[in-house]
């Protein structure tokens, strides 16, 4: 019969050097396990999600402007940069265009252009942000970007936001701004267009034009420079109808179209107007020959 109580030293010690030879035994066989921190990028099919440089290249529907602006800048173009945002790829060609790239393994991945470079948006006699316009179609208006520049001691494009549909904004930082004078727009100026500058705020300063006139003629100055926008003006109702009359009375669209019949009934409710007092004046008169007639 087994007594507990005549278990000796010895037995104890046997135990216990037992106990930690299975233990050594057992930690020598285990396989420490892997983490794994990143995922396969194999993508669907076997091709890369996101992979630009093979994805289909971008038509643009216009070429970008002519370069313009500080002349430090002009080491940027042929040059682009790139913004890895959330889910997308932002692609910045400096005075060519802004690019946009979905990370994503969908098979209609969006890739599009934001942006085709256009002009110089300039406020206080400063280069304010770049415009880049004509971007990819987004419902009745096309993508369109503004890209303002900040000192850095790299080029780096920062960050990018889209403020209202389909309109972007992004901050590009670059070493070429970091002079206080680097976007000042009066200094790269030509001689004529610094002297019709300053024609025009001598005008503006005794009064001679008002603020409206005053930034009117500054416009002016940057379109000449070839650094603004030069507006295309748009065709007046006259011109609009008398190609209309033309064209045999086809209008191009239903606003067009609209436009004109509310006219055309403007038109039938006077000539019904002119017609009624006619009537009134004809029965008028014969009321009064009538009264005039002599009685036999």
């Amino acid at each position: 019969m087994f007594e507990p109580w005549k278990i000796s030293t010895k037995h104890i010690c046997a135990y216990f050097f037992a106990s930690y030879l299975l233990l050594a035994v057992a930690s020598a066989t285990v396989v420490q396990m892997r983490v794994v921190k990143e995922t396969a990028n194999y993508g669907y099919f076997g091709s890369n999600v996101g992979d630009t440089e093979n994805s289909n290249q971008l038509i643009p529907t216009v070429p970008p402007a002519n370069f313009s602006g500080p002349e430090l800048l002009h080491r940027l173009v042929g040059k682009c940069y790139n913004l890895t945002q959330d889910r997308y790829r932002y692609t910045f060609c400096p005075f060519q265009n802004f690019t946009q790239y979905e990370i994503s393994p969908r098979w209609n991945a969006y890739q599009g252009i934001l942006g085709i470079w256009s002009h110089w948006d300039i406020q206080n006699n400063t280069f304010a942000a770049m415009v880049l316009k004509n971007g990819d179609h987004c419902g009745d208006i096309d993508r369109s970007t503004k890209i303002t520049l900040k000192c850095g001691p790299n080029e780096t494009l920062l960050n990018v936001t889209e403020p209202s549909r389909c309109e972007y904004s992004a901050q590009f930082s670059t070493r070429y701004v970091c002079h206080k004078d680097a976007l000042l727009v009066y200094p790269r100026l030509n001689s004529e267009l610094q002297v019709e500058w300053d024609h025009l705020h001598t005008d503006f300063h005794y009064g001679d034009i008002t603020e409206k006139g005053y930034l009117a003629g500054l416009q002016k100055i940057f379109q000449k420079a070839g650094l603004a926008e030069i507006s295309t003006p748009k065709p007046t109702e006259t011109s609009t109808t008398a190609s209309t009359f033309r064209n045999g009375g086809i209008f191009s669209d239903l606003q067009t179209c609209n436009k004109e019949y509310k006219n055309l009934q403007n038109e039938i409710s006077k000539l019904n107007m002119e017609l009624e007092a006619m009537k009134l004046m004809i029965d008028l008169s014969k009321i009064q020959n009538r009264t005039n007639k002599p009685i036999r």
